[in-house]
């Protein structure tokens, strides 16, 4: 995990999200929900583990590791899975401490959201113009 890196996203995974849901525009939407919504993601992280919250802060790394995987964020994932593993363990100072490397690629992740979103929506380009799948006849 790459410690003031460039922010980056696996391509492959917005391109299956949109093929599996078969709507290019709603992944591309998503990802922007997802990018227009870590500031108070990583916010609240920072916050319950502060109080040692462990559900609220369990419930905060996990909606962010989710959503992370779900739009191919891998190096904010990778961090939210070791949050959790140490929240599991009880050990909030070790999780307070790596929830700031967090912070560190949230933050570069805002700031690369508008070029992130158009290099999704250039790779994606192609897939609204093929047609759908269909189920073969039986």
């Amino acid at each position: 995990m790459p410690e003031g890196g460039p922010a980056r996203l696996e391509p492959a995974t917005i391109r299956r999200l949109a093929e599996d849901i078969e709507n290019p525009t709603a992944a591309l939407n998503f990802l922007g929900d997802f990018l227009s919504m870590l500031p108070g993601r990583i916010t609240r992280i920072l916050d319950t583990l502060a109080d040692g919250d462990a559900k609220a802060a369990m419930d905060a790394t996990l909606s962010l590791k989710i959503t992370s995987a779900m739009t191919g964020a891998v190096d904010a994932e990778t961090c939210c899975s070791r949050i959790e593993s140490l929240i599991r363990c009880g050990r909030f100072e070790e999780a307070s401490e790596a929830a700031q490397l967090l912070h560190g690629i949230v933050t570069a992740l805002m700031v690369a959201g508008p070029g992130l979103l158009l290099d999704a929506r250039s790779d994606l380009q192609g897939l609204e113009a093929q047609p759908s799948r269909q189920e073969p006849a039986v």
